[in-house]
């Protein structure tokens, strides 16, 4: 499949989501969600907007004198890595306090989609306990990975130019991230195995990262990011309906 084609097609999903929260039998999987974003949000943003200016200062007063000239360019870099911090820490905590709500918002949009709700074969405490573990899994495999690449970020910090990469390698990295914290939703709500949840992922990579790059983008928006994280899971819903029509059981690893 063509990158950019699947790319491209991504984003629309989120803007499905958007539209489709307008119907009145979500509108009951959608409160609680909305509420605890309210809620992290006027954390949030309360910790950035005190501590921001510090966290910069403290990190460009160890900038070496022959890199004095990047100090404004680096300054911006800074705000960005912080915004993208932002995004992905209130995203993970809001999918994590509200994991229960979103496996039942994602499994009403697919009785409206196709007239049935995925079966997991477990009881409703059963999903919710299999869905709050699920989020302490994913956590410990992003926060692996988010080592990995802050080391390579450390790298290349010191090497001028390639330091230019780094925003934008954090970037993927958390709309990947991102795609698969909401496209876990229906997922789970089919019984799939971490593992298996995995290699649904890469199948189709470009497509959920261009879901996962609006994501990103939308959870920086005032306003919109109140609405996103159940907007992302009818959207992450619709894409993974389209992509695997008949997915009814875990998948195989690929010979």
């Amino acid at each position: 499949m063509n990158p950019i084609t699947e790319f491209s097609a991504g984003p629309a999903y989120l803007l499905r989501g958007f539209r489709m929260l307008r119907e009145p039998s979500l509108r009951r999987y959608v409160v609680i969600p909305i509420l605890i974003n309210i809620v992290l949000i006027t954390a949030l943003v309360s910790l950035l907007g005190w501590q921001l200016d510090s966290w910069l200062d403290a990190w460009l007063s160890g900038l070496p004198n022959w890199l004095a000239w990047l100090e404004t360019l680096l300054w911006w870099v800074g705000v960005l890595l912080a915004s993208l911090a932002f995004c992905y820490v209130f995203t993970l905590l809001a999918n994590l306090i509200a994991s229960p709500f979103n496996g039942l918002l994602s499994a009403q949009v697919e009785r409206l989609v196709t007239g049935a709700a995925p079966e997991s074969g477990m009881s409703l405490a059963r999903e919710m306990a299999d869905g709050l573990f699920g989020e302490l899994r994913r956590l410990r495999y992003y926060f692996a990975r988010a080592l990995m690449l802050a080391i390579v970020s450390l790298a290349l910090f010191f090497i001028p130019g390639a330091n230019l990469a780094i925003a934008p390698l954090w970037f993927v990295f958390g709309a990947f991230m991102l795609s698969f914290e909401y496209l876990d939703q229906p997922m789970a709500n089919r019984g799939l195995r971490f593992d298996d949840k995995i290699l649904r992922m890469r199948e189709r990579r470009w497509r959920h990262l261009g879901f996962g790059s609006l994501v990103t983008f939308m959870t920086a928006l005032p306003l919109a990011n109140l609405v996103v994280m159940p907007a992302a899971v009818v959207g992450a819903t619709l894409l993974y309906l389209e992509c695997h029509p008949s997915d009814t059981a875990p998948v195989k690893p690929r010979p």
